[in-house]
This record gives C-alpha cells, structure tokens and sequence, in this order.
C-alpha cells in the first residue's frame, strides 16, 4: 500500500474507499448498499446497518467491496443484479 494512502486515511468507518482517490461517505455507503441488495422495504435497515457496521473488525483503510462482502456474509444480504429479476432460491 502506498504510504501517502495510509497517512491521509479517514479514520473510522467515517467514509469507505472507491479506489486511492474515492471515497463514500458512510451515509452514502448504506443509501448504495441498501439499493443494491434492494432492500427499501426491510425496516429500520439504515439503523441495523449502522449498528452492524460498528462491529465491522477490518481496520482503515476500508475498501467498498470488503466492506459489501463482509455485511453480506454476516446479515445474509445479495446484490441483485440490474439486469436480472431477482430469482427465489429453491
């Protein structure tokens, strides 16, 4: 890792990394990931994924598909895709 990127980290889970150079912040990050898993409709989600996230055990700099494939794996979540209806499991 580049070390201008580990000194110029936002600390926290203040904001989660695009790439070097992007970032998200936070709020922004869960109004994507609850579009992408399509989950508008699932109560108080903002407020479970905050809480969630608080648990988060990687350490900054967090990148964006870390932090998807972690929320997923621990609250069960899949991204739909755009192009795809979403298919019941059997």
């Amino acid at each position: 890792m580049r070390d201008d990127f580990a000194i110029n980290q936002v600390g926290e889970l203040a904001c989660v990394y695009l790439s070097m150079t992007e970032h998200l912040q936070l709020d922004c990050f869960i109004g994507n990931y609850i579009k992408t898993r399509n989950l508008h409709c699932v109560d108080d989600i903002g407020d479970l994924l905050r809480s969630t996230l608080q648990s988060y055990p990687g350490k900054s700099p967090v990148m964006v598909n870390e932090l998807n494939a972690w929320l997923d794996k621990t609250l069960g979540y899949r991204a739909a895709h755009p192009d795809f209806p979403q298919l019941e499991d059997a």
